[in-house]
């Protein structure tokens, strides 16, 4: 999943950047962090991100539901004025989800094609075929009775 990150910038060099993830900060969580160097940013918010998700599974929370407005949308919020800039960081979050399992599906080899040929453009996004299929899974129980159609409603 890809994070909203607001950097701070440090006022001198005995300052560290400062590091806000927005759609992990709300009444009962914050994720903050910090990092002494330019190019430790992405791998000490990546931690931060772990660790406050990490928590939230730990409290009962369905992490599948996370969202994040994107940075434009932070940019313009009051709240973040500190931050001058920002940035997207790529999370895997599927470790914290559950057990991985293993499963046997048929599907038309068309369609197998047309998958394998989506998860091997490069600005797709997919690290493989199973998590083309899981990101697909939750796009599609995002709203399970909204979605579903009229024959298989009760």
């Amino acid at each position: 999943m890809f994070f909203s990150v607001g950097v701070e910038m440090p006022a001198n060099e005995n300052e560290a950047f400062g590091l806000v993830v927005p759609a992990l900060c709300n009444d009962d969580f914050g994720c903050v962090s910090a990092a002494d160097y330019q190019d430790e940013i992405a791998e000490m918010v990546r931690e931060a991100i772990l660790l406050i998700v990490d928590l939230m599974v730990e409290r009962g929370m369905d992490i599948t539901q996370l969202k994040d407005a994107g940075p434009f949308v932070y940019a313009a919020n009051p709240e973040y004025a500190y931050c001058s800039q920002w940035l997207l960081v790529d999370v895997d979050l599927s470790a914290l989800e559950g057990k991985q399992q293993r499963i046997n599906i048929s599907l038309p080899d068309a369609l197998l094609e047309r998958i394998d040929n989506r998860v091997k453009q490069p600005s797709s996004g997919y690290r493989d075929r199973s998590h083309f299929l899981a990101v697909a899974a939750r796009h599609e129980l995002i709203d399970e009775s909204s979605d579903m159609p009229d024959n298989k409603k009760d």
